[in-house]
């Protein structure tokens, strides 16, 4: 996703969406930001957390 240049933290994006799902997911009680492996994440309906 980075060039060689990017000068910043690598993990910005792993940052950010831990940041999302502390704002819209936790205070909910639900799942709503899932990780998938080797692609990326997916955002599904909203799901309350077993």
């Amino acid at each position: 996703m980075w060039d060689d240049a990017f000068d910043g933290d690598i993990n910005i994006v792993e940052v950010y969406v831990s940041v999302l799902r502390r704002k819209i997911d936790a205070p909910f009680g639900r799942r709503t930001i899932h990780t998938v492996r080797g692609v990326g994440y997916r955002l599904d309906h909203d799901q309350a957390s077993a």
